[in-house]
């Protein structure tokens, strides 16, 4: 961080929960007994069961005894696709039962299983349901209606009254719980945050194209106006994107979703006060009012000077649209525990990257919030026909130029805290940005955006290693300032995500 620089508290936030060899050792444990819940337990005696419109039969989970469900026959067959929108981005797809409780492992990755990400729709006209705030209730799969009421017209006006609201039934909210990740990441709990959502939001795009619908996020909002709109405790939880579901033939084609202005948080200055809670701070720093500035994102980071004799590869094969095959695809979705050491193909390579990163493309829908400050690396070990070093991967291009080349699997063994799967891992997947420059053009809303791109992009490379029978994990635990020289990037640039993706064992 450059001394001669007031630094915003979105950087003195990155600083604070960097890991580092020495700092590792006194960061206490989890009390076990302290777990939080991955879920909020909502309870109603009339709720919308949404197992009937899984498509598939047998699923162990539903309305309890005491509950009745509301008669299926009066309601929407919107119902049906949200039931199944609402499964495959977020529901339980998996089961694991000890002797003291049960593990609900969902759709979408998160740290430690910890899953601090929650999901409420706010609905409108749709038959048999009152209008209002429904939660989504993971253990039963069901809509617990929360709040009666039109939210859509206040939900909108927090979002400056965004044209993609126009004329819509439902917004999907997704809203973070500290304390679930805080009571094993400590402070870095708001980065996992972050990413878990991204990944959740990943899901959620995909599953709507399955129902005909398109998922349009928006992270950028009026945090006091809809933190008070919703009744949450900004102490205990914070809104982080909003989700307008909308036919996908009323999405506009204009392909300018990605370079239009935007509203912009203020910059502030750090630290912040002694007392201060660093979550609470950094998000509170990161947050927008009603009368918040317009800002132009920058240009997407340029290639750096004097390399125009840099190795360049074309990258040539692609992957065609996944869609039909996403539902079984997020069923059997697991985070890989081990790989072989053995290398990959780079065709398999090419058509992740490809898949993973044609939504930071622009077009009609901003997916990502802060796509241009993305930079994205490789650390190749055993890749065949690429040669093992350090890449820069251009999306735009579809293409990788060499940085530095040699074997880097001790480094990055180290630098992922000792972990296995960064070694013998055939290539890791690197996210990074210029925080003191998405800073001075986001805001310290810069880090909300950055984090949550990270985490979408993570998931996009998730599905498609699957596709490709590839084994692939996401690494949000790193040594900082490790990899800034692995990569060659300065001190003060923000690591975001690491995906490690390899040849995986088979299962059992």
């Amino acid at each position: 961080m450059d001394p001669r620089r007031n630094p915003s508290i979105a950087e003195w936030f990155h600083e604070e929960t960097k890991y580092s060899p020495q700092s590792m050792g006194l960061l206490p444990r989890p009390d076990v007994d302290q777990r939080p819940l991955p879920y909020k337990e909502w309870h109603a005696s009339e709720p919308v069961d949404l197992v009937p419109y899984l498509p598939f039969p047998g699923f162990p989970l539903g309305p309890s005894e005491d509950q009745r469900p509301l008669d299926s026959a009066l309601l929407s067959e919107f119902v049906g696709a949200l039931s199944r929108i609402l499964y495959f981005t977020g529901g339980v797809t998996g089961i694991q039962q000890s002797p003291e409780e049960s593990w609900l492992f969902r759709a979408a990755p998160s740290a430690g299983a910890l899953y601090p990400t929650d999901i409420t729709l706010a609905l409108r006209g749709i038959r048999g349901i009152e209008d209002g705030l429904h939660a989504y209730s993971v253990p039963n799969h069901q809509l617990v209606s929360v709040l009666e009421g039109d939210f859509l017209p206040g939900i909108a006006s927090s979002f400056w009254d965004h044209p993609s609201f126009d004329g819509v039934q439902a917004v999907v909210l997704l809203s973070g719980v500290w304390q679930r990740s805080r009571w094993r990441y400590h402070d870095r709990a708001y980065r996992r945050i972050l990413l878990d959502t991204g990944h959740v939001l990943g899901n959620l795009v995909h599953a709507a194209q399955q129902e005909g619908l398109q998922a349009i996020p928006l992270a950028g909002f009026d945090d006091p106006a809809l933190q008070k709109l919703m009744f949450l405790d900004s102490e205990q939880e914070g809104v982080l994107v909003g989700v307008p579901l909308r036919r996908a033939d009323d999405v506009s084609t204009a392909a300018d979703g990605l370079v239009a202005a935007v509203k912009r948080s203020s910059r502030s200055t750090a630290p912040p006060d002694f007392e201060t809670d660093p979550i609470l701070a950094i998000h509170e720093s990161s947050s927008m009012i009603h009368d918040a500035e317009v800002a132009l994102p920058p240009d997407p980071p340029t290639w750096a000077e004097g390399a125009a004799d840099a190795r360049v590869v074309p990258l040539v094969e692609t992957l065609g649209d996944i869609s039909n095959e996403f539902p079984r695809i997020v069923v059997r979705r697991r985070s890989t525990r081990q790989f072989t050491g053995a290398s990959v193909n780079r065709r398999d390579l090419d058509r992740v990257l490809d898949f993973a990163h044609r939504y930071a493309t622009p077009g009609p829908v901003r997916y990502l919030s802060a796509r241009p400050a993305l930079q994205i690396h490789l650390v190749v070990n055993r890749v065949k026909g690429l040669e093992p070093g350090v890449w820069r991967y251009l999306p735009d291009e579809h293409q990788l130029r060499l940085i530095r080349s040699g074997d880097e699997r001790r480094r990055v063994h180290g630098a992922c805290l000792g972990q296995e799967l960064a070694r013998d891992a055939a290539c890791l997947v690197v996210y990074s940005a210029d925080l003191p420059h998405a800073v001075e053009v986001w805001g310290d809303r810069a880090y909300r955006y950055l984090h949550l791109d990270a985490g979408f992009l993570g998931q996009q490379l998730n599905l498609a290693c699957i596709h490709q029978e590839l084994g692939v994990s996401g690494v949000a635990g790193f040594f900082d300032d490790t990899w800034n020289e692995i990569l060659e990037l300065p001190a003060d640039h923000a690591i975001t995500y690491i995906t490690a993706i390899g040849d995986p064992f088979a299962s059992e």
